[in-house]
């Protein structure tokens, strides 16, 4: 794997993680939540930066439903 491949897997494990959170959230006690809505936080910022490097590599923006799937 070269490195924007490896960028590439890093975006979609982190989209897959916002994923898990919110379901997660869905089922959490209120008072669970916002510890839960913190990692969420996080892990959109980790998209929007991994998101701009890989935008960096191929100088277009990233095609999210080429990636992940039930991106539409």
């Amino acid at each position: 794997m070269d490195y924007l491949e490896l960028l590439q897997r890093n975006l979609v494990d982190e989209i897959e993680a916002t994923r898990a959170y919110a379901a997660t959230m869905a089922m959490a006690p209120p008072g669970d939540i916002p510890v839960l809505l913190e990692l969420l936080a996080d892990e959109t910022d980790h998209i929007a930066h991994v998101a701009q490097l890989i935008s960096q590599q191929t100088g277009n923006p990233v095609d999210y439903s080429a990636l992940v799937s039930g991106v539409e």
